[in-house]
């Protein structure tokens, strides 16, 4: 998921038998050998038997609809004929070269660098995609940046050889074998192998036995201030829900979450990409009770994908050409559909309650505001890689609230005997993981499956341009539109927008007085002013959410209030400054939201419980 973050999502692809030895690629990388940030790579290729072959790096990968150009992190790409001559080697493009006496050919070898730390950053790679190359420290091997394929043969086996630094592990969804410091993997095909990133590091792993799946939860964190035990015990919970959410089985029976976590400010491309058995993380060390939350959120997310794009997807996916990729109509259903199962399950088993769901819906009404609504998010989809790239993120807003509308609608034409949920499990079952299904025809499969209103749902507002029915819809359950407005709330002398972090001192401080409300000027705030204590309690990363909570929660208007600042005086001294006054009142401006209706009626009570349980 993507709200300040950058989240997106992964594809799966069918799984072909293994060939002989000689259609095999065999790939090896020593990664205690780095030299300038980059590592080299070797390749013995399988037999080739035409005299001139292309060679290519991925332009793009599943999950991310955005064009990368792996190619641009390689470099001295060189190819050996088996009597040891070299062969000659022409770059077409960023992502392509031709090799000639192909062959003859015994060995392609070239070094790769990082992405994260790359001094070009005009196209930035999201770090959950991207590689990194930490000598000593740690390896994320996204694969489809450091291993490639040749034209017309990307579904032969590969054989995969890493040689580790003593000490450190490889975290992976793969089975693999060891021997000494050498692991050893293989995948079926390009496709499964580009979808099976590996982190190495000195071992920080929890295991999670949930239903029928073993969960790697696997740590890189340099201070070690957050550990794969508190992480794995933040999310279980959450899986647990998801399995009895699927109906109590799951379509894996192996699962890696791998998570780095750096320690500073690195990137604000915050988020995770996810992938068949596993997803990889790029998140903020801002302590244990930030992260849980962010952690919980963005894993129901990735886990989610495990029904869609894993056991459902179209034909684009199924056979996803990674240098000229034909996108699919359905990212409402891969992104969208996903995305509303995150927040959905945790209502179902109380992990939120009504409230705090109705506000995440309210937040995705206001946000796909933002978004050009008259264009068919079939669309949108298609072209989600050039014309409508800067629409891409409305998935994650109407593309869940496209779930939710039909979630509700099957709740209400079944008399609560089907949801979205069972459409996910029928649609699993029509197709599954080996099999794709033609983009056209969704719609069509979808309303044999269930109700005409539905399809009629789908083609005049997915397929279509009209507008979600969302009062519609909720009123199914008793929901019903707020009216916006003004309000009389608190005003404690402080702009809480204003309030700024001071990072290498962690502290809060008043970042600017402009704007400043008579209230606080009562109270006599200043520029720079640091928030030392409320009330006599001390101010810091940990105490402040709740120290302000506590003022909204326990005050009203005239009660008095004392904060504690630091203030530089003409020296550049800091002193302390104590600041007294009483709290006060402001009109703020209410944006429409969501509310139970007063007087809901047995249907919608009924309709409202098979929803979110309550």
């Amino acid at each position: 998921m993507k709200k300040n973050l950058l989240i997106a999502a992964s594809f799966l692809f069918s799984v072909y038998g293994f060939c002989t030895d000689g259609n095999t690629y065999r790939y090896s990388v020593d990664l205690t050998k780095v030299k300038d940030d980059k590592v080299e790579v070797k390749l013995v290729p399988p037999t080739i038997k035409q005299e001139e072959i292309i060679f290519h790096m991925p332009k793009i990968i599943p999950g991310t609809y955005s064009i990368y150009d792996f190619g641009r992190f390689i470099t001295d790409l060189t190819a050996t004929a088996k009597n040891g001559q070299p062969c000659e080697v022409k770059m077409l493009d960023a992502n392509s070269w031709k090799i000639y006496n192909a062959d003859e050919l015994a060995e392609i070898s070239y070094w790769v660098n990082d992405s994260w730390d790359t001094p070009d950053q005009t196209n930035w790679v999201f770090e959950p995609a991207g590689t990194n190359i930490e000598s000593g420290k740690n390896f994320v091997l996204n694969n489809h940046g450091f291993f490639g394929y040749f034209q017309d043969m990307a579904m032969m086996p590969y054989e995969l050889k890493v040689v580790r630094p003593a000490g450190f592990y490889g975290s992976t969804g793969l089975s693999f074998t060891t021997s000494g410091n050498t692991d050893t993997y293989t995948t079926p095909n390009y496709n499964t192998l580009v979808d099976s990133p590996i982190m190495y590091n000195e071992p920080d792993t929890t295991f999670l036995q949930v239903g029928n799946a073993r969960v790697l939860v696997s740590v890189y964190n340099d201070n070690r201030m957050v550990t794969s035990a508190f992480i794995a015990k933040n999310i279980e919970k959450i899986l647990n829900a998801q399995k009895e959410y699927l109906g109590g089985q799951l379509p894996v029976d192996k699962y890696a979450f791998l998570i780095y976590l750096p320690s500073s400010f690195t990137s604000f491309g915050f988020g995770a990409l996810e992938h068949n058995n596993s997803s990889m993380y790029f998140l903020p060390a801002f302590g244990e009770d930030y992260l849980a939350g962010m952690v919980r959120d963005v894993a129901a997310h990735e886990f989610f994908h495990i029904v869609t794009p894993l056991t459902i997807h179209s034909e684009e996916i199924h056979y996803f050409d990674f240098n000229n990729p034909e996108m699919s109509q359905h990212l409402w259903l891969y992104e969208g559909c996903t995305e509303y199962a995150a927040h959905h399950v945790q209502v179902q088993y109380g992990i939120t309650d009504m409230n705090q769901f109705l506000g995440t819906i309210e937040e995705k009404i206001h946000a796909m505001a933002g978004f050009n609504d008259t264009v068919p998010f079939t669309v949108m989809s298609k072209g989600c890689l050039d014309t409508y790239k800067d629409q891409y993120l409305n998935v994650y807003q109407k593309g869940a609230l496209i779930g939710m509308c039909l979630d509700l609608k099957l709740i209400r034409l079944s008399n609560g005997t089907m949801n979205l949920p069972a459409l996910m499990k029928k649609l699993g079952q029509r197709f599954g993981k080996d099999k794709g299904f033609k983009d056209d025809e969704l719609f069509a499969v979808i309303t044999e499956l269930t109700y005409p209103e539905i399809g009629d749902f789908l083609n005049r507002h997915v397929g279509g341009s009209e507008p979600l029915p969302l009062q519609e819809v909720l009123d199914y359950a008793g929901i019903g539109f707020t009216e916006g407005g003004t309000r009389e709330v608190l005003d404690i002398g402080l702009n809480l927008s204003q309030i700024g972090y001071e990072e290498s001192k962690k502290r809060f401080y008043l970042m600017s007085d402009d704007g400043m409300t008579d209230v606080g000027k009562a109270f006599g705030f200043m520029t720079g002013d640091v928030l030392s204590k409320i009330n006599g309690k001390e101010v810091n990363e940990t105490t402040i959410e709740q120290l302000l909570v506590d003022i909204f929660k326990n005050n009203k208007p005239s009660d008095k209030l004392e904060y504690e600042v630091l203030r530089q005086d003409k020296k550049g001294k800091e002193k302390k400054v104590k600041l007294k006054g009483a709290i006060g009142t402001q009109t703020v401006d209410m944006e429409a939201g969501l509310a139970p209706v007063a007087n809901p009626t047995q249907e919608q009570l009924a309709v409202r419980k098979a929803w979110i349980n309550q």
